[in-house]
């Protein structure tokens, strides 16, 4: 082989060579750069999965905190319906009080009425009008009607019991500021031979009182011995 081919042969060589390693290195900068790009990608995907966890679980956080606040206004609203009912049904049942007053006064007054015509039926010089007005009929017939009178009283009295109403104590109780309200106040006891009760002691009731479990519906209205100094 002539030296001008050996030159050409190994010009050649040296090239098919640096070719090689020019590809070789262009490969290991391609997986380096290829490395990099996965390693910027895994990284990106590890913050991008952080946020999103943690978005998440402001997310439930929240949704959490709606339902714990819709759940307390639902138990408002369903505590305010039932206090608005309450204050309705109190308010319904106070304004029987009149009512049972009336019969009160009613049946009072006709057993005041029996007393002073059985009284009067005792009498030996009645004129026959009196005795028309003092026969056992007649007083049959108002006594038939002082029943009708009670049996009201005492259905109405049921309705309030029903409710929770119920008539508040009076003679014979201490007098209770928080119940009770003195009208009066008096010297005379019941008995001029008894030992005459404390002061402070009711002896007497000018209306009846009615209270709830809670609170009171109207005082009661009372006459209190207080002994003379």
């Amino acid at each position: 082989m002539s030296d001008r081919r050996r030159v050409w042969a190994t010009l050649a060589d040296l090239l098919s060579r640096l070719e090689r390693d020019i590809a070789a290195r262009q490969a290991t900068a391609d997986q380096d750069t290829l490395e990099k790009e996965v390693r910027k990608l895994g990284k990106a995907q590890f913050k991008t999965s952080m946020l999103i966890e943690e978005q998440a679980a402001r997310v439930e956080k929240t949704l959490t905190m709606l339902e714990t606040q819709q759940a307390q206004q639902t138990d408002l609203v369903e505590k305010l319906a039932d206090e608005k009912v309450n204050a309705a049904r109190q308010e319904w049942l106070q304004s029987l009080l009149p009512a049972l007053d009336g019969l009160d006064n009613a049946i009072a007054s006709g057993q005041r009425y029996l007393a002073a015509r059985d009284k009067a039926a005792q009498s030996p010089n009645l004129t026959a009008a009196q005795a028309v007005l003092v026969s056992p009929a007649d007083r049959a017939k108002l006594s038939s009607w002082l029943d009708g009178l009670r049996l009201v009283r005492d259905r109405l009295l049921a309705v309030l019991e029903n409710g929770g109403v119920t008539p508040i104590p009076t003679v014979g109780q201490m007098f209770d500021p928080y119940q009770h309200i003195a009208v009066a106040t008096t010297a005379d006891s019941d008995g001029a031979n008894e030992t005459p009760p404390p002061a402070g002691m009711i002896i007497a009731e000018d209306r009846r009182g009615y209270r709830t479990a809670d609170r009171v519906l109207r005082y009661a209205d009372v006459v209190v011995f207080k002994p003379k100094e």
